[in-house]
């Protein structure tokens, strides 16, 4: 056969060049090894859905080009706007605001030189006038505050002198790692390739509809107690989202995770079957996987805003009562540090943004003020460890209506009730104790004892008995002058809703701390106490002494065990006085453990004037926290549960020996009925929950005891265990209880509603 003619060779086109297969989106963000099958083996170990990588588009290098030029030339204008108005105001004037995305933005008043703007931390907190102002910049396409005089020098010369031009941008790329780094560094560029996808409503079992309903549930039971997002502006894209689920930008597709999560946590269980035909824990694992999963997408870490921070703060709040406190504390820190570097820190009127950007930065950063300050004393600290140099004002107290995102008018505030009437009594209190820290409170009203319980050290009693309890008194009458200006000026009780809620705050708190002092032990009577050999009991029963392993952790153990009761009774005070649709938000700041504990302590202590108290707490925290009776399904309830009815069966056990009948709590009989327990001791069958009416706490007898005919001499005979009845001398009847307790007597006859639950 002939061979073909040139011509002929050069018709056939030539075989295509093989494709070179990318690696799927999961093994490129988690920087592994992608062996480029369909699914890969990554993906089906990890149980994610492979997607696979797409290309970057032609010409993306050479726009990139051409935004990095526009960036260089807002930048020189800006450059040139600064310098232009001082010479003309005599380098005094107020900066420019040029309002373009690459634009740098000064302080409100520039200081003479460097060198006379810099002071140390302390001394700026105490002028804050003085302080070195600091400024916005944008830095690889994110917004970042620069307070350095230095720093901020070498930024402006690298902002000239930064070659934006690389002959490898200009062709498309091959690879994903250098597609999806070229897009992340631009900052007003494409996200990677999963911008352009469907969110993923499949993975969160939720459709436009139970969308929009969680929106909905936002806006009545989470936006009015967590602030931080401008409804107006947000809306439409929530709108948009339902209808259209292409075209979401990775930020707020993450932030409308965060909101569907808290919004989740706000239904009841019965209202998330109805709503989203799940039940609540199912939906909450869906709702918060998704949000986990969003959140690796935009990696806050580097591409921050202000959209992520609102994601990152309603992530955190709804990890309350859900996760490791000392984990969530870290995140917290976290979340400070991008609040931080965005500079929420500094006001936004002393570095020349908009009213409407000062206003949102405002509310975001009080509600992480609440939030950081919360999870560190849970953490365990006294305090918390923000930054010392921050000056952000409080809020305003504004409709979201009246605030305008272009509007260059100052923000006024209202006189009357608003929308962040809750927010801005909580604001108000925390601005207080930022001013007078108290860190040593707690120890006081524990009367100088250590952290584990322990025995009460002499040295620390007279140390802390020079620091008497008068100066807290005092703190409190301040603290409440200031509160009740914040409720007139931003209550109104009459409209109900969250206005009634936020004008509880002011009395609640304060009750909780005058309470705290006015039963605070005095720090001298431990020793003397212990020096009279009274080790026997308090309220004629040592049973906390027997927990502590020996006298010496009586007085600790009793301070311990009286702060607990009291700080749960103010606990129920605030599910007593909110409205139903706003009591998710304070069930997620319950302690459980310490709730453990003051069982744990409870039931080692069968009489007593504060133990009948502790007894009405626990009956009624289990009628709000339902779930505390789920001893199938967590061990920590199983074991509340088990101590609690070790408990009461040595207080029943007490009475039965003297001829006294008690009636049984509500909590008590029903644990009984659990299978688990049934088999120790049967128990007719109960009514449902729903058809338990609690005692409110009216009737001041019931208030003052339950048992009041029992006098303590009359247990002398009582041998459960416990350690050895009261020392002759040490009292008998009711009010030998009184005494013992100290000022804790006395709260037997207060006046109904002090201390009723």
């Amino acid at each position: 056969m002939a061979s073909e003619s040139p011509a002929s060779q050069a018709s056939n086109p030539a075989p295509d060049k093989p494709r070179t297969v990318l690696a799927c989106v999961f093994c490129h963000q988690r920087k592994i090894k992608c062996d480029r099958k369909s699914p890969c083996a990554n993906c089906i170990k990890s149980d994610q859905p492979c997607i696979p990588s797409t290309r970057a588009p032609p010409g993306a290098g050479r726009r990139r080009v051409v935004k990095d030029l526009l960036d260089r030339l807002h930048q020189c204008e800006s450059l040139l706007s600064q310098v232009a108005s001082h010479d003309v105001e005599g380098g005094g004037g107020r900066p420019v605001h040029p309002g373009t995305p690459g634009s740098t933005t000064t302080a409100a008043a520039a200081a003479p030189s460097p060198a006379t703007s810099w002071m140390s931390y302390e001394e700026a907190r105490k002028q804050p006038s003085s302080r070195p102002s600091g400024k916005i910049v944008r830095d690889e396409g994110r917004a970042t505050f620069m307070e350095s005089p230095l720093r901020g020098n070498v930024f402006d010369h690298l902002q000239f002198t930064k070659v934006s031009v690389d002959d490898k941008e200009n062709e498309p790329s091959t690879n994903p790692s250098a597609s999806c780094s070229a897009s992340e560094r631009d900052g007003g560029g494409e996200p990677p390739a999963y911008q352009k996808r469907p969110m993923d409503f499949d993975l969160l079992a939720l459709g436009p509809v139970e969308v929009l309903r969680l929106w909905q549930v936002f806006l009545d039971r989470v936006n009015p107690m967590v602030k931080i997002v401008h409804v107006p502006s947000l809306e439409p894209l929530v709108f948009e989202a339902a209808t259209d689920r292409f075209g979401l930008s990775p930020d707020f597709e993450a932030l409308l995770c965060s909101i569907n999560v808290v919004a989740i946590m706000a239904l009841s269980d019965a209202e998330a079957v109805q709503m989203l035909g799940a039940e609540k824990s199912a939906a909450l694992r869906g709702a918060m996987y998704a949000l986990k999963r969003a959140l690796g997408k935009v990696d806050f870490l580097r591409r921050y805003n202000i959209t992520i921070l609102q994601c990152l703060v309603l992530y955190l709040v709804s990890l309350q009562g859900q996760f490791d406190r000392h984990a969530v504390w870290i995140l917290t820190g976290t979340l400070v540090r991008i609040a931080q570097r965005m500079g929420l820190h500094r006001d936004g009127e002393l570095i020349g943004l908009s009213p409407f950007e000062t206003e949102i930065r405002r509310r975001i950063w009080w509600q992480i003020i609440m939030l950081e300050t919360k999870y560190a004393v849970l953490a365990g600290f006294c305090d918390t460890l923000l930054p010392p140099n921050w000056d952000t004002k409080l809020p305003s107290n504004v409709n979201d209506v009246d605030l305008l995102p272009g509007s260059s008018e100052p923000v006024k505030s209202r006189e009357g009730a608003t929308e962040m009437a809750f927010c801005l009594m909580l604001y108000v209190s925390r601005a207080f104790f930022c001013e007078h820290p108290a860190p040593d409170f707690e120890a006081v009203i524990l009367g100088g004892g250590g952290v584990g319980g322990g025995a009460v050290i002499p040295e620390r009693s007279k140390r802390f008995a020079a620091q008497p309890l008068e100066k807290y008194r005092q703190l409190i009458d301040q603290f409440e002058e200031r509160m009740v200006a914040a409720e007139r000026r931003y209550t109104n009780a009459s409209a109900g809703g969250i206005h009634l809620v936020a004008s509880k705050v002011r009395s609640l708190t304060a009750q909780r701390m005058r309470d705290m002092i006015l039963h605070a032990r005095e720090p001298w009577d431990d020793v003397d106490l212990l020096d009279a050999g009274g080790v026997g009991g308090v309220g004629g029963v040592g049973g906390v002494g027997g927990l502590g392993g020996g006298g010496g952790s009586l007085g600790g153990q009793q301070s311990f065990f009286r702060a607990w009761v009291i700080t749960f009774e103010s606990d129920i005070n605030w599910y007593d006085a909110v409205d139903e649709r706003f009591k998710w938000y304070l069930k997620m700041h319950f302690q459980a453990d310490a709730f453990s504990v003051m069982i744990e302590l409870l039931q080692w202590q069968p009489v007593g004037t504060l133990v009948d108290r502790a007894w009405r707490v626990v009956d009624r925290l289990y009628h709000h926290h339902r779930e505390l009776y789920d001893v199938a399904g967590k061990r920590e309830n199983l074991q509340r549960a088990e101590n609690l009815l070790a408990g009461w069966g040595r207080r029943e056990l007490a009475f039965r020996n003297l001829g006294i009948s008690c009636d049984t709590p509500f909590v008590v009989a029903r644990l009984r009925t659990l299978e688990v327990f049934r088999q120790h001791q049967g128990q007719a069958s109960l009514p449902p929950l729903d058809q338990w009416t609690p005692a409110t706490g009216s009737d001041g007898g019931a208030a003052a005891a339950m048992f009041p005919c029992a006098g303590i001499s009359d247990f002398e005979t009582f041998d459960a265990g416990l350690p050895p009845p009261p020392l002759p001398g040490s009292g008998s009847g009711s009010g030998s209880g009184a005494s013992a307790f100290g000022h804790l007597g006395n709260s037997a006859t207060a006046a109904p509603g002090q201390h009723t639950l």
